[in-house]
């Protein structure tokens, strides 16, 4: 078994990657600020939602914004998931890719895309909130007294509480097993069209190359990950924060048309940043799951 990439190297190639080719995978991933445009609207529309005095007509308009943007985004996000696979191993590979070749490959594995990651993520939420369920049924349906309504409340709670810790165990486990079964599909499969049979394949190819390393994969998913994550919500919420220290001093000041564009300015802010940071999680992602696959 072929030793795994070091977190120092890891760190080391998605930073060097970044840097080298940042034009290309931002090229591929701002096309999620375009598809945010549809929540821009509402946000001018609703700057702060809508109530029961907004007139008909705006609330009408305001979820349609809303519906069109999150199914927008969601398009984008797929496609730039599996564009920015093909074109990172592209380049991993020493290959200059074809764009407009690869974009259209992307399109193709939209679907098949969709489903596995729907399926991971409704299958480890369905499985973890499984273990809850006893607990939950438990305090709910105990309408004892005494002794007894004592008793089943303690075993509620402790239900409750290995419930709790089960569900925790089972989505740490299972989401670092499949957590290259994107990878396997969009790099490995025979066919861009939907199989279930390809989605298991890629699914059972994840868990495989994981398989007696778990901690050493997990480790180096975490840490890359975390530090991501952690950039992006400081900025974000210094952002916010920022944002709603000027409002408040100076909103008598400001008019209504002000208000609203920074409010759709701090929307653009969030996306834009996602956009950035979009690769270096694919990149963390790619160089571990090339170093683990059996390719």
């Amino acid at each position: 078994m072929a030793n795994v990439i070091t977190l120092g190297s890891l760190i080391d190639r998605t930073v060097e990657h970044y840097r080298s080719h940042f034009k290309e995978l931002i090229g591929i991933s701002l096309w999620l600020v375009v598809a945010s445009m549809p929540f821009l609207f509402s946000g001018y529309l609703a700057p702060f939602g809508v109530d029961q005095y907004t007139p008909t007509s705006e609330i009408v308009a305001y979820i349609a914004a809303s519906v069109t943007g999150l199914i927008a985004t969601t398009l984008a996000s797929l496609w730039i998931g599996v564009c920015l696979i093909l074109t990172i191993d592209a380049r991993a590979n020493n290959k200059t890719p074809d764009h407009v070749a690869l974009g259209k490959r992307s399109w193709k594995f939209l679907a098949s895309f969709f489903v596995l990651s729907t399926c991971i993520a409704a299958g480890l939420s369905i499985l973890s909130a499984l273990f809850l369920v006893p607990g939950i049924l438990i305090m709910m349906l105990n309408t004892a007294t005494g002794t007894l309504g004592m008793v089943l409340g303690i075993l509620g709670v402790i239900l409750m509480f290995a419930g709790t810790v089960g569900a925790m165990y089972t989505l740490i486990r299972y989401s670092v097993e499949l957590s290259f079964a994107q990878y396997h599909l969009v790099l490995e499969s025979s066919t861009t069209k939907l199989s279930f049979k390809t989605l298991i394949a890629a699914a059972k190819a994840s868990r495989e190359s994981v398989k007696g390393r778990w901690w050493s994969v997990a480790i180096r998913l975490f840490v890359p990950n975390a530090i991501i994550s952690l950039i992006v919500v400081g900025f974000t919420m210094t952002t916010n924060l920022a944002t709603t220290v000027l409002i408040s001093f100076a909103a008598a000041s400001l008019s209504p048309l002000a208000i609203t564009l920074i409010s759709v300015a701090l929307t653009l802010s969030v996306f834009i940043v996602n956009a950035i940071v979009m690769p270096l999680y694919s990149l963390t992602t790619y160089y571990l799951y090339d170093s683990v696959s059996k390719r």
